[in-house]
């Protein structure tokens, strides 16, 4: 399958996509034409970019689906192990601190050549969310990192009649990483998981609409951007 663009940028970011998404930000911190607001959204933004820059995407819990062409006893979906390791049968671990989710592929490849003459590889990953509010199944879910915003909600059962898609607030530990509006404009933009920084343990929370507002006005919303199925993008 073709990769699929979205925000004009890859599902996957890439490592000089991110660095230049970093000077994009720094170039508004900078500017005192910009609202506080904005400035520290961008600001959170960036935080998030630099500490995927500096360890990587994958995460304990994330699972990795993996073909390895003509590898069969190769070829499995793995759950990424304590230590942020990756485990193929018969190997030794594979490190995987301060890999990009767009560098898995390459960087796989170059370490199966030690192994495996010349090996063709396809990988997918699954970021392991919390997603809970006014969903219809809230609990745990394994996600395509490169899946819409709006998708993931969509995995868990879908928004309830009561949701408010401009509620909704993104945690990680505890601390909010993405507020309403950042993640209202990631509904509306089509922005990948990937796209917004997230990673195993981060949780989504749907908020709850207040009176005065109907069904009718929430769900637009999320059938705009959920009217596919969930497009899995092979990684070549």
């Amino acid at each position: 399958m073709l990769a699929q663009e979205v925000d004009s940028r890859r599902v996957h970011a890439s490592r000089a996509e991110l660095e230049a998404q970093l000077l994009e930000i720094d170039q508004v911190l900078n500017s005192p034409g910009y609202s506080g607001r904005l400035r520290a959204n961008r600001r959170a933004e960036a935080d998030l970019i630099r500490l995927r820059l500096a360890e990587g995407d994958l995460q304990v819990g994330d699972q990795v689906a993996i073909h390895v062409v003509n590898e069969p006893n190769l070829s499995d979906t793995l759950a990424v192990s304590p230590g942020r390791v990756l485990i193929l049968r018969g190997l030794p671990e594979i490190p995987l601190r301060g890999v990009l989710r767009s560098e898995l592929r390459s960087y796989l490849t170059e370490r199966l050549k030690t192994y495996i003459r010349e090996p063709e590889i396809r990988v997918e990953t699954m970021i392991r969310l919390s997603i809970f509010g006014a969903v219809g199944a809230p609990g745990f879910y394994q996600v395509p990192a490169e899946a819409l915003a709006g998708e993931a909600i969509m995995s868990a059962g879908g928004p309830l009649s009561n949701a408010d898609p401009a509620r909704t607030v993104v945690r990680r530990g505890g601390v909010e990483i993405l507020g309403r509006e950042a993640f209202a404009d990631a509904l509306v933009s089509g922005l990948t998981l990937d796209q917004l920084n997230l990673r195993a343990g981060d949780e989504v929370f749907l908020g709850q609409r207040r009176s005065g507002l109907s069904l009718g006005t929430v769900l637009p919303v999320f059938s705009a951007l959920t009217g596919l199925a969930f497009f899995i993008t092979t990684v070549f």
